[in-house]
């Protein structure tokens, strides 16, 4: 804190934005840009069921995806002056990747693929107490391969979230996802950042007909997808009951395993016209991003500039965190910022 609180103030820093909550590094940092007169603004870069002690915060503004989200600052007695509604703040990339999706659908389909399916995991771990182990995540590529190399009109598109280390973790399942490959209806997105995979989501979800993601535990890749529009499976194999994402449908969302989920599939594929709303999120969507407008990072930046313009005008932080607020109540609604006392 001492480190950085003299930093802030020799930068004359105001505003220290970020995601990275899940230590208790950011709550140093907020204290001291706070010492600098400054202000801390999280923005939320994943998606939570269910409150993690974990996940606590404790800064000055959040940035949140719904109410939803914001509900669970609360139930996990984080320590934020303002919680303002956003959405989704990548909802505006599925515009810019539409073309780029439809070159890999024609690549999969030029191979005799007439079905395809995007299938999301969520890494794996050697050690299996700290995250699932190998064995979970290979079960996730292992069925839709056997299923693809016995179906000659079924596809897949594969975008794990840590490719670098895919294809070890994978050990045996690996040969069947060559054998796949080997089909030109098996695509896999292996492009790779400092830590996990360049592409994003909704890069692959778009296509794919049918989304899979192998996990309700985590589910933030899969909302990407099911705010697009696209039909997205999750498979709850650890068990998360009382997460929000399983007030979704049994049997046409929410599957237990992989061989139900795949049968389901095939029977969609099979069925004329699909099975009535399989894959659909509608009945929960409105809870989990109430805009769906392609302006979340539009609001964030707007906000932002705000309150870079009440420094510029010589405001204290707190009138300064007050004006924005007055304004983003005015153009988005009264209920869009909630603030420590919850109103």
């Amino acid at each position: 804190r001492f480190y950085w609180s003299l930093f802030f103030k020799r930068y004359n820093v105001k505003l220290y934005l970020f995601w990275h909550k899940y230590s208790n590094d950011h709550i140093a940092l907020s204290d001291a840009i706070n010492d600098a007169g400054g202000i801390s603004v999280l923005w939320q870069m994943a998606f939570d069921g269910i409150p993690f002690s974990e996940c606590q915060s404790s800064v000055d503004i959040t940035f949140n995806y719904s109410e939803f989200s914001s509900s669970l600052e609360t139930l996990q007695k984080s320590n934020i002056k303002q919680r303002v509604i956003v959405g989704y703040p990548k909802d505006y990339v599925p515009a810019l990747l539409k073309d780029r999706a439809r070159e890999v659908r024609e690549q999969l389909q030029a191979n005799g693929a007439e079905k395809i399916v995007f299938v999301i995991d969520e890494n794996s771990a050697d050690d299996d107490r700290w995250h699932t182990g190998h064995t979970l995540q290979q079960d996730n590529y292992r069925f839709i391969l056997e299923k693809v190399l016995e179906t000659p009109w079924l596809g897949v598109i594969f975008k794990p979230k840590a490719a670098k280390t895919l294809r070890k973790r994978l050990g045996p399942v690996d040969k069947l996802l060559c054998e796949a490959e080997e089909t030109g209806r098996c695509y896999i997105y292996e492009s790779s950042g400092r830590h996990t995979t360049s592409a994003p989501p909704i890069l692959a979800g778009l296509s794919a007909d049918l989304c899979i993601h192998g996990h309700l535990s985590a589910g933030t890749a899969a909302l990407e997808c099911a705010l697009e529009g696209l039909p997205t499976l999750l498979i709850d194999r650890e068990g998360t009951p009382f997460s929000k994402l399983n007030e979704l449908p049994k049997d046409k969302v929410i599957f237990k395993d992989w061989p139900s989920a795949i049968d389901a599939v095939m029977e969609h594929f099979s069925t004329p016209g699909g099975i009535p709303d399989f894959g659909d999120w509608s009945s929960i969507i409105n809870e989990l991003d109430p805009f769906r407008d392609g302006l979340a990072a539009k609001r964030i930046g707007d906000y932002l500039h705000w309150l870079i313009q009440g420094y510029d005008q010589g405001l204290d932080k707190e009138t300064i965190m007050e004006n924005a607020a007055v304004r983003y109540r005015k153009l988005w609604g009264e209920d869009k910022v909630l603030s420590l006392k919850g109103n």
